[in-house]
């Protein structure tokens, strides 16, 4: 049974460390990143979204390979001075961790008079898009606000401030369109109060996006997971499925390989979101387990058939900039990739489809995009 991550750093003091990028997306996958204490709002506690947002942050930098590793997470002694959490770098750097909730109390209190399963949000869904990026940038400076002058009274030395953002206004708002917003009021805060500390770091942590560095480079990242969602995929069950996953981008990893897409008849006429998100599991009687497989093809006559466990995976590859790359290459890669998919695999490059189709083939090819938890 997974641990959650309350098991594991719940008890003040305690530490996980990843060796490796690898070993990093394994350990995250054994570890339960749902809030835990409850299924009620007023049952959580602030301790268990600390836990379950610092798991989320890691997982949104190992998606873009930002985490330089080995690194161990520590969660901070009770009874000590902030911060929440440290995170320790090869090169013997600590850096400190101090999580905040992003929303105000009053919404907070208005989400908590809220019927049960009902949405509430601060602004009517037909309030113009400048104005609810504005409030919520008034909402998230609010909270840093409180957090930033707690912080500097008590002279507390904090690295990167991640605030966690529940105002559900992201239903609403993207993150991008209220980062500008948000970044001059800290910056305005700063110029105007004179304070000899700064955070090193402010980040805003969305349940399907992290804004890293919002005073800084203000990057977004989207990819929570680095694993590849693959329409097609045969395994025994879902522990061996989120192995193959994790060796499948270990490979393209270590092969050069940037794009890795999808196209054929296992394509059919589906959408990009049926390739990449509707997934089934299937009985296959080709198999000792279980298949994962969408996808309707047609054949000539235009009638629709189903993928079958004896068919083929299309695959367009393109590799990295500067890779040399052989026919011997290419067919030790079609078996490898076959073995690590559980179906044969017909690898092609573009400049190895016909002149004649090859648009319509990169123009349809469906990207074997992360998959987000």
């Amino acid at each position: 049974m997974a641990q959650t991550i309350d098991e594991v750093l719940l008890e003040p003091g305690n530490s996980i460390s990843f060796a490796d990028r690898d070993d990093l997306l394994e350990k995250l996958d054994h570890l339960d990143r749902r809030i835990p204490g409850g299924k009620r709002r007023r049952e959580r506690r602030a301790k268990h979204r600390e836990h379950f947002c610092i798991v989320r942050y890691l997982s949104f930098l190992a998606g873009e390979d930002l985490l330089p590793l080995p690194v161990t997470l520590t969660k901070a002694v009770e009874g000590h001075d902030p911060p929440d959490f440290t995170l320790t770098w090869p090169d013997g750097r600590i850096e400190t961790f101090e999580l905040t909730d992003g929303s105000t109390r009053e919404y907070q209190r208005a989400l908590s008079l809220a019927s049960e399963g009902d949405l509430t949000l601060p602004v009517h869904i037909n309030t113009p898009d400048n104005e609810a990026a504005q409030l919520w940038a008034d909402i998230l400076y609010t909270a840093f606000l409180n957090k930033a002058r707690g912080l500097v009274n008590g002279r507390f030395g904090i690295d990167h401030l991640l605030i966690y953002d529940l105002t559900g206004l992201g239903l609403l708002v993207p993150i991008d369109a209220g980062a500008h917003l948000l970044r001059r009021k800290i910056d305005n805060w700063h110029h105007r109060e004179q304070s000899s500390y700064q955070f090193t770091r402010i980040s805003v942590l969305r349940d399907q996006a992290l804004l890293l560095d919002l005073t800084g480079s203000g990057r977004i990242l989207t990819a929570e997971s680095p694993y590849f969602r693959l329409g097609v995929i045969r395994a025994r069950d879902e522990a061996d499925l989120r192995k193959r996953l994790r060796a499948l981008d270990r490979y393209c990893r270590d092969h050069s390989i940037r794009h890795l897409k999808l196209f054929g008849s296992v394509l059919g006429d589906r959408s990009d979101d049926e390739i990449t998100e509707e997934i089934e599991l299937l009985d296959c009687p080709e198999s000792t387990g279980l298949t994962r497989a969408t996808g309707q093809g047609r054949d000539k006559d235009g009638e629709a058939h189903g993928f079958r466990g004896d068919s083929d995976v299309d695959l367009l590859v393109e590799f990295e900039p500067g890779t040399h790359v052989t026919l011997l290459d290419m067919a030790r890669m079609e078996r490898e990739l076959s073995d690590l998919i559980g179906f044969k695999v017909d690898l092609r490059t573009a400049e190895d489809l016909s002149r004649h189709f090859r648009q319509q083939v990169l123009d349809e090819a469906v990207e074997l995009s992360s998959a987000q938890a």
